[in-house]
């Protein structure tokens, strides 16, 4: 959506006065991120989420590919969305989820062994893609980061799709994102820029919300520092922003009672909201079968600036 202002002002030059016109270009786009489940897509009762997975099989002939549709034909009557990040991604979704979110033109993968996150986008928004680089997060593990550089006209926009590791190996993998952007001399040059709007989401491992609105992931090199962050404190994020995992009733693991799937935004972006959407949050375990996450949606607030003299 674009809202449009304009605003006139006068100013002082050469001893003269000026009349100036600035048009102020409000964008608000819709943003999702979604572990989607490596197991769910499958239909393999492996890992964290076998027991979802059997769920899926109890209740349904085609067990998790069943799930997987659920949650593709969940995505598709949102409003139209804008950006998505999707994580464990091992099977060809892309292309359902754009035929039913046809603003998404696009998508690119990142891929580290068997651990693959992709961002879907919309070029209207984000412009020409400049550049793009996958690391892996942490040694011994395959945990990608996939980072995007667009630029629309003057702007900078810089996409960070990851799946973070867990509890403080998150600390660690944050260094190893450091280190590559203060090493890599393209990327270092856009994020630390002060006009680039930045945007990370992803599964970020974050059952205890050490990461909330009062305390933000931080980005830093030797003389900056940038600060994420999603508009939730943490009290307000456990109680609207569980979204992990669904889990059988006596597991060792509680049902859906951690936080992690998250939306940052560096200071050029307002975040306007951040939520779990409502289609997804029916009661009932079996009313939940889409993925072992629940996915987050953001409408996020951007503006752009034309001066005229």
């Amino acid at each position: 959506m674009l809202l449009v202002g304009k605003f006139f002002s006068f100013i002082y030059i050469n001893g003269g006065l000026n009349l100036f016109s600035f048009i102020i270009y409000i964008m608000l786009i819709n943003v999702l991120t979604y572990n989607m489940s490596w197991a769910t897509q499958v239909n393999k009762v492996l890992g964290s989420e076998a027991d979802f997975v059997e769920a899926c099989q109890k209740e349904y002939k085609k067990g998790g590919i069943q799930c997987v549709k659920n949650a593709i034909n969940n995505i598709n009557k949102l409003k139209k969305l804008d950006l998505i990040g999707l994580q464990e991604v091992n099977t060809h979704i892309e292309n359902k989820i754009m035929k039913g979110q046809p603003n998404l033109k696009k998508f690119t993968r990142g891929t580290i062994g068997l651990s693959t996150v992709s961002t879907l986008w919309n070029p209207e928004i984000f412009g020409e893609l400049l550049y793009e680089e996958t690391i892996n997060l942490i040694e011994g593990d395959d945990r990608p980061c996939l980072i995007l550089v667009f630029k629309k006209k003057d702007q900078i926009f810089i996409i960070i799709n990851l799946h973070m590791p867990w509890s403080d190996k998150r600390i660690y993998a944050i260094k190893v994102l450091d280190n590559f952007i203060n090493k890599n001399k393209t990327i270092k040059e856009y994020i630390f820029n002060n006009n680039t709007k930045i945007i990370m989401m992803g599964d970020f491992n974050d059952p205890k919300t050490i990461i909330n609105k009062n305390n933000p992931l931080v980005l830093q090199n030797n003389k900056k520092t940038i600060k994420l962050r999603y508009n939730k404190t943490k009290a307000q994020s456990i109680k609207t922003l569980r979204s992990c995992c669904w889990h059988k009733p006596n597991h060792k693991y509680k049902y859906f009672d951690g936080t992690g799937d998250y939306i940052l935004v560096n200071k050029n972006i307002k975040q306007k909201s951040i939520k779990i959407p409502e289609i997804f949050r029916k009661a009932g375990r079996t009313n939940r079968l889409f993925s072992d996450h629940m996915p987050v949606l953001s409408i996020l607030e951007m503006n752009r600036n034309d001066q005229n003299g």
